[in-house]
């Protein structure tokens, strides 16, 4: 039995809102990196620059990279043309925070339990958050039909 001209049609559409949502994912995943390259330069500077302690530099840092990342976000990966620029900060900035909140706790247990360096704790932390942080600024933050 041959498929229905409708359930082909339905088909294709999954198809590529699938392959569109795959294509986001990875520009939000360049944009991360991106985001991560300027946390953790700064995270760097301030520690070994300024001589900051770790887990404030790595607070003063992610919140200048979250700046970048939903700037780099915003207008790239999900084209988003919204002007109510403080409600979706805060919820950018909102699910961002308990990212921050999983960095750091992260980022202290690899450092004072398990003896790792800051910078590859920093790393591991980054590598953890990542999926939350894309679920929650694709589901909430930018959800299409707002």
């Amino acid at each position: 039995m041959k498929p229905s001209g409708i359930f082909c049609a339905d088909w294709a559409k999954k198809k590529l809102v699938t392959f569109h949502n795959h294509e986001k994912i990875i520009e939000f995943f360049l944009f991360g990196i991106l985001s991560s390259v300027v946390d953790i330069s700064l995270l760097l500077f301030f520690t070994e620059g300024i001589g900051i302690w770790y887990l404030y530099s790595a607070a003063l840092s992610y919140c200048c990279g979250i700046l970048v990342s939903y700037i780099l976000n915003k207008y790239l990966t999900f084209k988003d043309g919204s002007r109510n620029y403080i409600v979706q900060f805060s919820s950018f900035a909102g699910i961002s925070f308990s990212c921050f909140l999983v960095n750091i706790c992260i980022i202290w247990l690899a450092v004072e339990q398990f003896s790792l360096d800051y910078l590859t704790a920093k790393i591991i932390a980054t590598m953890c958050s990542f999926s939350w942080n894309y679920f929650g600024q694709s589901r909430i933050t930018f959800r299409t039909g707002k």
